[in-house]
Parts: structure tokens; sequence; C-alpha cells
């Protein structure tokens, strides 16, 4: 082990004499440069490592009545107790066998001494909202101790089970303190070799190809265990399992059908009565298979489907992990709140507001996916807020030319500019700062609240990250994710959190998410959350682990995010046949965009869907070829009375369709023919009047009521005895709001609705 000793006089640091001017330190790096780390030699047995330090920034920092020094390492932090001293750490992530334990030894090591430092102890972390001081906190016993902290140079632990990984953490300290004698030790390189203890099982086992992907960026051996992390199995779960109280089936079951047909293999399960949360993991693990299961979406109101109870707050993130006791994610989960008319209507709005958004006859103009409005809190302007959203814009993404539309108070940032990016047309909405319940908390002119979201009239629903505190408390009444995603304009899906979350390591993660978006290609959002909030763990341990249980995405959690950066989304469209007959069939399908073949797109066909009315045998994917054809030949099974089929590629609009079984006609839940009970409204929107149309296959008592999307019935338009056949009524709905309204149509046959919106 070598060491060089720079022996440095207090007066030398008289340059940082100025409260939180900052030097750089240089070890022949740039200033502002992170550390470099190397995997130098790794197998199934150990790996040797070596990070090297191009320098540090050293400030002087008053606190607690005496300025202290402070070190930090761009993109290392402490990860120590309150009142220690504060020495940033690099944190890496790496796979290690089943059955096996890491141990590391410090190989070899080079640093400088510094002499006649008081090193700035551990505060109280921020979080993102008005906190009372927390006072100045200083660990007596330690800073009276003449040893070192961190004790070693390196550690490293066990991490839990990512997928089909088995993970472990390695901590690098290239910072070490000796309160008693005021030496601080940097290190210019440090050399580990991390050993795998133990009888070895298994290097991985299979894992579906999104975490594989994420894998492969965080685990830094990752190419010792790919092939077997990836290695062929027969699946045995679904892809996305909809865990659905049977208040809200109805209005669910045109999501669950829609990823059915665009290839995403579903499973529904119906909860009668509220489950407890022990009871909706189980229902989770039940469907998991490592190498297949994917997505999570629970639909119910807080009493119907409970989020777990972390004690003082609540989320879903605890379904995520599904195996092992650990906080590494394994399922992307997202929730659908509300009444089931509101649940419709956020099922509305990520079909037809997002994924299937009619680009070419929108009502608003110059919506282009990869353009990002970032809105932030003006606290301590230029840094703070400001600076996470400035550096967040100057990252260069790889995948597409990104757009940042910066809205910051100081520089005249207003509530107004964000309502015009909405209604105008804007790719996604970030906000960093402070919020509450119901609010951003930002600055003047006031707080962005229900009343701004409620006045929106966007029809392109684009995702929101509210990166702050408690937009996301949904359990104590509505609460601002849920603005979001009740308004009849807002947003498709609305990340929010729970409690009061960490500045630091809020600012990690909200650039991590448009990272793992944009630049690393994971596009299924909250795929990207989950790999974001892995990395935020990984470097900020404890805080970023509290922040990872509050944080919660309301939408759906496969919604892929588009990131077209010059032409819009443009519509696939899929030619099938009209009917099939029952026995092995070989069927296929057309897959174009705007008349031209489309190769490579997933096309799917399947006959049904597990856990609804109609189950499924089999469910088949394969891509298209040159001409956009894709064949299947499978088994049908007799009385199949449909089969799901449709398509999906990255930037383009996905396209789903059915197929009748010859002979077999679908059916209502009350047993009657669809195509004998039908309900529409035309012109849908609605400036003034439409002509409510239906059809009765058989007389009796039937009933037309409009609702709006909080399920209050707003008006009737007809009550009493009908002949079989087709019907018309009028609605007047020029007395009404613009929005979203649902009308329902009651008869001995059954009920049916239809939606449509009122825009003038």
């Amino acid at each position: 082990m070598k060491h060089v000793c720079f022996i440095a006089l207090i007066a030398a640091f008289s340059a940082f004499g100025y409260p939180g001017l900052a030097q750089w330190q240089s070890f022949g790096g740039n200033p502002g440069a992170a550390a470099d780390f190397q995997v130098q030699q790794s197998d199934g047995m150990h790996m040797l490592a070596e990070v090297t330090i191009p320098g540090f920034w050293l400030n002087q920092y008053p606190a607690g009545g005496s300025t202290y020094d402070r070190v930090e390492l761009p993109e290392a932090h402490a990860q120590s107790n309150v009142g220690t001293p504060e020495t940033p750490s690099v944190a890496r992530l790496f796979a290690l066998p089943f059955g096996t334990q890491p141990s590391v030894i410090v190989t070899d090591v080079d640093f400088v001494t510094y002499h006649g430092i008081s090193l700035l102890p551990i505060q109280t972390p921020a979080v993102d909202m008005p906190t009372p001081p927390d006072g100045f906190r200083i660990d007596q016993q330690v800073y009276g101790t003449d040893a070192f902290f961190p004790a070693t140079w390196a550690q490293a632990e066990s991490y839990g089970i990512w997928g089909g990984f088995n993970t472990g953490r390695l901590l690098l300290n290239p910072v070490r303190y000796n309160p008693a004698t005021g030496e601080l030790q940097v290190a210019t390189s440090i050399s580990v070799r991390v050993d795998f203890d133990g009888n070895a099982e298994a290097l991985a086992y299979p894992v579906n190809p999104a975490l594989l992907s994420s894998a492969s960026r965080q685990l830094v051996n990752f190419a010792d265990f790919k092939a077997a992390a990836g290695a062929p199995v027969d699946a045995v779960g679904a892809e996305y399992i909809f865990l659905v109280h049977q208040n809200h089936y109805d209005a669910v079951l045109p999501l669950v059908e829609f990823y059915q047909s665009i290839g995403y293999e579903t499973t529904v399960e119906t909860f009668a009565t509220a489950p407890s949360s022990g009871e909706l993991k189980a229902a989770i693990a039940d469907n998991y298979d490592s190498a297949t299961t994917r997505f999570a979406l629970i639909a119910g109101t807080d009493v119907e489907m409970p989020s777990y109870s972390y004690g003082g707050f609540v989320g879903d993130y605890w379904y995520a992990c599904v195996v092992g006791t650990d906080l590494l994610p394994e399922v992307a989960v997202g929730r659908l709140t509300g009444t089931s008319a509101q649940i419709s209507h956020q099922v509305d709005k990520i079909i037809d507001g997002y994924l299937q958004y009619d680009f070419n006859d929108r009502l608003t103009t110059g919506i282009i996916p990869s353009t990002t409005v970032l809105a932030a809190h003006q606290e301590q302007y230029p840094g703070k807020y400001t600076q996470c959203c400035n550096e967040l814009a100057a990252y260069d993404y790889s995948l597409c030319d990104m757009t940042f539309f910066k809205i910051y108070p100081p520089e005249g940032g207003t509530n107004t500019m964000v309502s015009t990016w909405f209604n105008t047309g804007i790719g996604t909405i970030g906000y960093r700062g402070h919020g509450d319940v119901t609010n951003w908390s930002w600055a003047a002119p006031g707080t962005w609240t229900k009343t701004n979201i409620d006045a929106l009239t966007n029809t392109f629903m684009p995702p929101v990250f509210t990166i702050a505190c408690l937009c996301g408390r949904y359990q104590q009444g509505e609460c601002l994710s849920e603005s979001f995603q009740w308004a009849v304009g807002g947003s498709s899906g609305n990340l929010g959190a729970n409690d009061p979350s960490y500045t630091i390591p809020n600012h990690d993660y909200m650039k991590q998410i448009y990272i793992k978006l944009y630049d690393e290609g994971i596009f299924n959002v909250t795929e990207a959350i989950n790999a974001a909030t892995v990395v935020t763990m990984s470097i900020h341990g404890s805080l970023g682990e509290t922040n990872a249980k509050m944080y919660i995405w309301f939408g759906d959690p496969a919604m892929e995010i588009f990131s077209n950066d010059v032409t819009n989304p443009q519509p696939l469209a899929i030619a099938a046949p009209a009917d099939f007959n029952t026995g092995v069939q070989t069927i296929s399908v057309t897959v174009t965009c705007n008349g031209v073949p489309v190769s490579g797109a997933l096309a799917s066909l399947s006959d049904g869907i597990d856990g609804t009315a109609h189950g499924m045998t089999f469910h088949e994917t394969t891509l298209t070829n040159s001409s956009g054809v894709a064949t299947f030949t499978v088994t049908i099974p007799s009385g199949t009375p449909m089969l799901y089929t449709g398509a999906r590629k990255h930037n383009f609009n996905p396209v789903i369709a059915t197929i009748g079984g010859v002979g077999v006609s679908e059916e209502t839940s009350s047993g009657i023919p669809a195509s004998a009970y039908t309900l529409s409204a035309s012109p849908n929107p609605i400036s003034t009047t439409a002509m409510v149309n239906f059809n009765l296959p058989s007389a009796g008592v039937a009933s037309i009521a409009v609702y709006d999307v909080a399920g209050r019935q707003v008006d009737v338009l007809h009550t009493g005895e009908l002949s079989p056949g087709s019907h018309s009524v009028s609605w007047n709905a020029s007395g009404f709001a613009n929005g979203v309204y649902f009308v329902r149509l009651e008869s001995q046959a059954g009920t049916v609705s239809t939606q449509v919106m009122v825009l003038k």
C-alpha cells in the first residue's frame, strides 16, 4: 500500500475565507470532474476494481457558531449518521452468484494528507418544504475520538435480489477524517479486490428484457452474468397484472384489452372486498415470473385497494419489490384512484389522450414529444432547484434532440406560462421544488393548484413528474396528483410523493428519470422511474431509500413515452381477417402507417384474457416482416367469440383490433348480442346539442342519463317504455361546462355507456 503525505497548514486555505466559496483541489482532473470507476478484472468468483479521484471541492462553511471545512466530491455522497464527519463515498452496484456474500480487500491506495482541518459534521438532511431549524448537530463522542472516519477505504455489502440478480453494493471512501488530530486523508486512487465467498448456486436467473437492460447499466460486472440472466425459459407469468376492485372492473377493462391486444400478456385479479396490502402483494407474487412479469396496475380508492403503510406515510413501492425483503424493484407499479367514472376517464386519457392521440387531427398545434417544460421553485436561485433543472437540460441525451422550456419565477416564470404550455401542447412537464398535498408551493404570484388544473383545455395529455413533497398524499382527500388525473385536461400520468422528500436525492432522482427515458431508452414510464430509483438509492443510501418508498405513479405503469424529436408519432393501422374458424388456423395481419408497410412492429394475437369472462388459451407475438406482415399459426378453441390483435412500435401510435368468430357473436354481460345493444353520441365533441343514438334488443323500460367524471348524475334524457330497435334522443349541452361526461343507458338487457366531451 502506498501513500503520499502532504502537510498543509490551515493558513494555506485562506483562499476559502468566503463562506460557501468552493475551491477545486486538483489531482490532475478538470474542476467538477467525477470519480472514474473501472472494473479491471472479473469473473463469477471475484472482481478487481479501481477508482481514480480527479480532485475535490473544498470550502469553508459557517455552522454552529464556528466555521468548518467542507469536502465535496462530484456524484459522491456521505453515507454515515447525522453528527458524524461528512465524508463522501463513491457507490457502485455489482452482481455476485446466489449463495455467496461479498468481502473486500484494499490492495492499493494513494492519498494526500491535509492537516489543520475542522471537517463539517453531517447535518439533518433538508426536505423540499419549509421546516423549522433543526439546530446544529455534532456527535461529540466521535469528534473526540483519535481515529479515522470511515474506518476503512472501502466496504462491500449484500444489497438484495434484483429480479434474477444477487446484488451487492461497493462503497469506496476516498475521504477519511480524524477529528482529534485534524488530519484529512483524500485518496487519489483506490484499488480493491471483491471476493464472492460461499457456495455458488447459480450466477443469475432469467429476468425480463426491460430489467435486463436496466441492470446492464447499473451492475458494474454485468457482462459476467448476462448469459445466465438472459437464458431462455418457459414463461409462466403474465407480463401485466391488473389488480382491480370489482366496482371498477368495467372502467379498467378497456385498458386491459388494449394492452392484451398490443402484445403485453395481461391477467386481471378482481377483489370483491377490500384486500389487505399483504393480499395485494401476494396476488402480484402469485402471478410473478422473473423472466416475464413487468407491470402491475392497482385500481381503486385507498380504502378499496390500500397502499402499503410505512408508518408516517403510504406508498406502492413495496408492491414493486416482489423478491426478498430488499428495496430493489422487480415490477413497475402504477395506480388509478377515484370513482369508476374518474377511473374510466383516466383510462381514456391514457389511451386517447396519449398513446393513440391523433397528432394529425389535433385541436392544438406544435406537439413534439421530446419537448419538456421545467418549472422550478425560486429558492436559492440560481442554485438548488433551478440548478437541478439546468443540469437536467444541459445533459447530452443520445436518443433524441431534447428541447427544454424553463419556467423560473426569478426569470419571469408564472402559472400562466405553465397553463399555456399545457394547452398548446408539450411532451412532458417536470416540476422541482417545494410542494404540499394540494399544490406546487412555488413562488409569486402564487401556488399551482387544482383551480389551475381544472381550467386547462389541453387534449394531449402529457406525463407530469412532480419531484416535490406531499403532492401524492392521496389517502387524505384529493391530492394534486389526483387533480392532474381527474381533470378534463391535465396529465395522462403523474408522479407524486406521499410525504416530505429529501432534497439532494430528489435532484438526482429527477435527472435520472430523464436520462433513463431519453438517453438510455427505457421508454415504459415506470420502468424508467424504477431504474432512476435504483441509481438514487445506490448513491444516497438510506435517504434515497426513504424517497423511493413514498413516490407513487398515478397512471398506467406500462405507458410508453414517445421520444420523437422531428415528426410527431404517426398512427399504425392493422388489416386483419374479418372472421375466423376454430381449430388449427394460420392467421396473417398487415401493419401499415399512412398506407406504407411497417417492418419490425410487434404484432400480437390472442383468444382471450386471463381473469376475464373469456379466458386465454394462447397469446402469440411476432415482429412484422419487410412487407409489414405478421403470421400466426394457432389452435382456436370451439366457442371462442373473438380474437384480440394489434401492433406497437416505439414512436408510433399503437393500434388494436378484434376478429370475430364464424357463427359466434360477442355477448354483453346479460347474454344479449352486443351488436343489438349499442349507444353512441354525435357529434362528439359537443359544442351545443348532440343526438344520442341507441339500439334496444327487446321492449321494456329504458333510462338514459348523463353523469360527470365524479359519477354525479347531471341530466336525464329519457325514462320509460320503449320498443325494440333504433332510437334517438337529443341532449342540449349548452348549459354544461367544458369537460368529459358519460351517457349511460340502462335496461333489462344490461347497462352500456359512452363517453362524450363538451368543448365550446
